[in-house]
C-alpha cells in the first residue's frame, strides 16, 4: 500500500506514531491476559509524556516487563518483584510505590488474575483509586486495558478516540463513521510504513493496537498535572 494522499489520514497516522503506535511481537492491542501489565500501564501512563518515539518510553517499559515476567497474569508478581525488581522497568520511585500499593489493594479486593476483575465492583474500583496519586479515571482505563467493555466503558473509549482524531485533524465536527474510516486508513498506512522500513519483518500493525496507543495518549493527557 502506498502512502495516503488524504491529509486527514496522514495527520492521524503521524499523531498516532508520535504516541507510540508501533507493531511488536504478540501484540493484541490489550493486556487481557496480563493483569499486572495492565496495572503497570495504568500507573506509568498517569500524566505521562507520550508524544515522542515509542510513546516516549511507556510502551517499551511495558513490553520489557511483559517479556521478562513471561505468561504470568498474576497480580502478586508485582509484590514478588518488590521495589528492586521493579526498578528495572519503572523509572520513578514514586511510581514504584504507587504500583506496589495499588497491586496490594487490588489483591486485598480479590484480584488475582484478569478474570477476577469485575467492572461493576465498587470495592475493586475503590482499591485502585484510593492509592495515593491515582485518579478516578484510572479505573476505566485499567478496565479498557484489560479489554473489558460495558456501555460506560465504550462511551469513554469513543470519547477518547473522538478527541484524538479531532485534535489530529483540526476538525470540530466528526461523525463516528468518518472517524472510524480515518482510523482504519491510518492503521493501513502505519502498517505499510513499518513493513517497508523493516523489509517485511515487522508483525502486522492492527486497528486494536492503534486504539490502544490512542487511548493511552488520551488517558495521559486527561491525567496530566495542570
Amino acid at each position: 500500500m502506498t502512502a495516503s494522499a488524504d491529509p486527514e489520514v496522514v495527520a492521524v497516522a503521524q499523531a498516532a506514531s508520535r504516541s507510540g503506535a508501533r507493531p511488536f511481537k504478540d501484540a493484541t492491542g490489550n493486556w487481557a491476559a496480563s493483569v499486572e501489565v495492565a496495572l503497570m500501564d495504568t500507573i506509568l501512563s498517569i500524566g505521562a509524556q507520550v508524544d515522542g518515539a515509542y510513546g516516549a518510553g511507556v510502551l517499551p517499559r511495558l513490553r520489557a516487563f511483559k517479556a521478562f515476567r513471561g505468561p504470568a497474569n498474576m497480580m502478586r508478581v508485582v509484590a514478588t518483584l518488590g521495589p528492586f525488581g521493579l526498578a528495572d522497568f519503572v523509572p520513578e520511585t514514586a511510581q514504584i510505590d504507587q504500583l506496589m500499593a495499588a497491586a496490594g489493594n487490588l489483591l486485598d479486593a480479590g484480584v488475582q488474575t484478569a478474570a477476577d476483575v469485575d467492572p461493576n465492583s465498587a470495592d475493586q474500583r475503590e482499591a485502585l483509586v484510593k492509592t495515593s496519586g491515582v485518579p478516578d479515571v484510572a479505573w476505566p482505563y485499567f478496565l479498557l486495558a484489560l479489554d473489558l467493555r460495558t456501555p460506560e466503558l465504550t462511551a469513554v473509549q469513543q470519547s477518547w478516540l473522538d478527541r484524538f482524531v479531532k485534535e489530529a485533524t483540526g476538525t470540530s465536527q466528526l461523525t463516528t463513521q468518518h472517524r472510524d474510516a480515518l482510523l482504519q486508513a491510518a492503521t493501513q498506512q502505519l502498517d505499510a510504513e513499518h513493513q517497508q522500513k523493516s523489509y517485511g519483518t515487522m508483525p502486522t500493525f492492527t486497528l486494536p493496537q492503534l486504539h490502544q496507543a490512542i487511548i493511552r495518549a488520551e488517558y495521559a493527557r486527561a491525567t496530566a498535572q495542570s
